[in-house]
């Protein structure tokens, strides 16, 4: 084990502590084999199409043109990663920046950045390079003072470094538990540790992806569609790109910001999308410690040392760094939860996937020149973009999904043990059911990742792999489980149970997208002919049908018109004209429908348990018929008999009226865009999985590591959903794109939901958004014709080519 040092030279690789050469010092030297050149065609929505010779300045193009768009965002996440958020804003409320940077500090993200850089291809590096320096330049010509956006003229503003680059794309989940935990017998240590329960608040995606074979298609070759759910704020925002290296690289689609290249898109041969996977990224350890020395650990038949890391913060106003020490076992950060303390007799450390992921760039790479269905399989084999799963089509029409191939590598006799223990062993039982955590006995060596320093997690040898399917007419994801990829075609066998279970419940959404996928009624989303256009597809994600009112409403509606009367807390309550309202409400979530904030409000009044899936639950009181692994499609249905919906009705119809709001008031008068202010966009879509609508949105959910000032509100009191602000929408449908292959290639259709720019002075900072709201869709400019007779500004950008060292 390292011995205690500083965090210059300590870095995490794996969740395994080793030395990491520091980023400090000169962080670049100017290379004189050249300089960087590449031109920049903004056309209709401010989309770029960049243009160079070669990687290398195609990241210089790229980096330029996203920091005319995004500067604030990147530089705001380059000030997290070095750790420096409470240097610039101080200690923040409840010590929120000083955490973050304890931690970062602590896991030594920009250290590891740079260890991971030297085991890449030279053309990966020079291409990060280029945006680094393409980045720069444009702060440089227009200066600190000058650059749009909320961080004009901050200290906080300044150059940065490739380092500072791939740092600010990695996550740092588990933040303040990490930072917050001291050993017992430490002041504020133990079993008294402030509760770090933020580690169960880990980012959450949603997504639903389509990839259309030619079997379901009425052009007879591939058709995708990529409708990721991701935060309408700060830096995991979507910005879209169309890149181009002459004869060599033709792509285009979108990536969040702060990362260069296609994240979501297509080229000439293939189109591809990702879905956030239920797949563990992580695992917890629970090691048993030496009697009266809490920072001393069993570990087979030997003591180990937990290894102290020491951290040291620079806080605005404060004459002096704030000292902490964080403590790592060879697994990982000691991490202490109100459910998982660190008491005399025991702690708990956890190991992340996601702490180093140094293939993502490569990935993202491969991706991009893929020249086929075959070269974009390896390429996602061969990567490690932990948690998500891919959804993807060729030209010719072969539909593909896979889960995450990087998932903690435990071996087959592991996993038996844990699935024994969660059996027996009432901690670690809770600890999946309540939390999906996977919880193993950290004094056994049995519990290893396997080969845990390569850059590449795998499963377990002997089991059936990859979860994966490929198919002529589809497969889809909705964040449900790898189980079902198509209804027909159920991807049963012996996976490795960190993938996730196997014949489990779907959300509503998820059994939504399968019933337009296979044109069921009332949805025909594919009409008679049973096979999609592209306008059919468009039209199917936006149709903002609600499944759950099909499958519900029209018991409810009879039982209160049968008897229009509830009692609550003693009360009786008039039902007449909720029940009205939800009759006339034609079961969609549009901005001007009728109803469908007062059949919101009544969902939210059960509890999460009626709606969980995959997890053990207690008999639903909203279903009366539960789930059937032989029928998933179609179960739960049916209310459930008793007098609770009613009740229900009524508190959700005066949760509304409490707040002078009408109960047949129309959605649009609620939902809106807060990141547009001062505009108020009214924005359609459901909220949350509940509702069984493709088009997601949520409020007040964003899962935001960011700054940026953002409208966030309180919630209303009876509401799980209603806030001051109504139904602000902070995280939702961002990228989302239509796509067809036809005779003459890819043509596509999209909107970048929350529009392209970040500057609210920009007229992109809001044409898009508008447009969705009218569910008026642009398409995509590919061609060159096409780019051509749209260019609204084009300019030329170089410089000296730069060499990160």
């Amino acid at each position: 084990m390292p011995t205690a040092r500083s965090f210059a030279s300590i870095s995490l690789f794996a969740g395994a502590l080793v030395p990491a050469a520091s980023a400090q010092g000169n962080p670049s030297a100017v290379d004189t084999a050249g300089r960087y050149e590449a031109t920049i065609r903004r056309t209709s929505y401010g989309i770029p199409h960049i243009v160079a010779a070669d990687l290398a300045s195609l990241g210089f193009g790229e980096g330029y043109a996203q920091a005319e768009d995004h500067l604030c965002t990147i530089a705001d996440q380059v000030v997290r990663v070095r750790g420096e958020r409470a240097k610039y804003f101080g200690r923040g409320e409840g010590d929120r920046h000083l955490l973050s940077d304890i931690a970062v500090k602590a896991l030594g993200a920009r250290a590891d950045a740079d260890s991971s850089r030297a085991v890449e291809p030279q053309e990966a590096r020079d291409w990060h390079d280029g945006f680094a320096a393409g980045y720069n330049l444009y702060l440089e010509r227009t200066g600190k003072d000058a650059v749009p956006g909320w961080c004009r003229g901050q200290d906080w503003v300044f150059p940065i470094t490739t380092a500072d680059l791939a740092a600010a794309n990695r996550p740092t989940p588990f933040a303040a538990s990490i930072a917050r935990t001291r050993p017992p017998g430490v002041p504020g240590g133990g079993a008294g540790n402030p509760p770090g329960d933020d580690a169960l608040e880990l980012p959450q995606g949603a997504s639903q992806g389509w990839a259309l074979g030619r079997d379901l298609t009425e052009s007879g070759r591939g058709a995708l569609l990529a409708n990721p759910h991701f935060p309408w704020g700060g830096s995991n925002r979507f910005w879209e790109k169309h890149l181009v290296i002459p004869g060599k690289l033709d792509v285009y689609g979108a990536a969040v910001i702060g990362l260069p290249g296609v994240g979501i898109g297509f080229n000439e041969a293939v189109a591809w999308t990702f879905t956030t996977s239920n797949a563990r990224q992580f695992t917890f350890y629970r090691v048993d410690l030496v009697a009266g020395r809490p920072t001393r650990y069993h570990y087979g038949g030997e003591e180990r040392d937990m290894t102290p890391v020491e951290v040291a913060v620079a806080v605005r106003g404060e004459s002096e760094p704030v000292r902490r020490t964080v403590w790592f076992t060879h697994y990982g950060p000691v991490i202490s939860m109100a459910a998982l303390p660190w008491t005399v007799e025991a702690a708990y450390a956890v190991r992340h996937a996601a702490w180093r992921s140094p293939n993502r760039r490569q990935q993202i790479l491969a991706t991009n020149r893929a020249g086929s269905l075959a070269d974009l399989k390896r390429a996602v084999a061969e990567g490690m973009i932990a948690g998500l799963n891919t959804v993807a089509v060729s030209a010719d029409g072969l539909a593909w999904y896979s889960a995450p191939p990087g998932i903690p590598n435990l071996s087959r006799e592991a996993i038996a043990a844990w699935l024994e223990r969660r059996e027996r062993d009432p901690v670690t039982r809770a600890a999946w059911q309540n939390s999906r955590i996977v919880l193993l006995d950290g004094t056994d060596p049995t519990f290893e990742w396997r080969d845990p320093a390569v850059t590449r997690l795998s499963v377990p040898a002997g089991a059936d792999g990859v979860p994966q399917l490929e198919r002529s007419d589809y497969v889809f994801n909705a964040n449900n489980s790898f189980w079902l990829a198509h209804p027909q075609a159920l991807l049963t066998g012996d996976y490795s149970p960190l993938y996730g279970d196997q014949r489990t419940e779907l959300t509503l959404r998820a059994r939504s997208n399968v019933l337009h996928l296979t044109n069921a009624n009332p949805y025909r989303a594919a009409g008679d002919d049973g096979k999609f256009n592209l306008r059919e597809i468009q039209d199917a994600v936006l149709a903002n049908h609600s499944l759950t009112a099909d499958l519900l409403l029209p018991e409810l509606f009879e039982r209160c018109t049968a008897t229009p009367l509830a009692v609550v807390a003693g009360r009786n309550v008039d039902l007449s004209r909720a029940c009205a309202v939800l009759g006339r409400w034609d079961r969609r979530f549009d901005i001007d429908s009728r109803g469908a904030v007062l059949f919101r409000e009544w969902l939210g009044q059960y509890d999460n348990g009626n709606f969980r899936s995959g997890a053990p639950r207690i008999r639903s009181e909203l279903f009366a018929d539960g789930f059937d692994p032989a029928d998933p499609v179609n179960t739960p249905h049916a209310l459930a008999p008793g007098t609770l919906a009613l009740e229900n009705l009524a508190k959700a119809a005066g949760v509304l009226e409490a707040r002078g709001i009408a109960i047949d008031v129309a959605l649009g008068e609620l939902q809106h865009a807060p990141t547009k202010l001062p505009k108020r966009i009214a924005v359609h879509g459901g909220l949350g999985n509940r509702e069984g609508i493709l088009n997601l949105q949520n409020a007040n959910l964003g899962n935001f590591n960011t700054l940026e000032p953002l409208q966030l509100a309180p919630r209303v009191t009876g509401s799980r959903f209603l806030t001051e602000a109504g139904y602000p929408v902070l995280h939702g449908s961002s990228f989302l794109m239509a796509l067809e292959y036809t005779a003459d290639g890819p043509r596509a259709m999209a909107f970048l939901t929350y529009s392209q720019s970040g500057d609210p002075e920009s007229p992109h900072f809001t044409d898009q958004t508008e447009l969705f709201a009218r569910k008026e869709w642009r398409p995509i400019l590919f061609r060159a014709a096409d780019v051509a007779a749209d260019v609204k500004r084009e300019y030329t950008v170089s410089g000296p080519r730069v060499r990160q060292r």
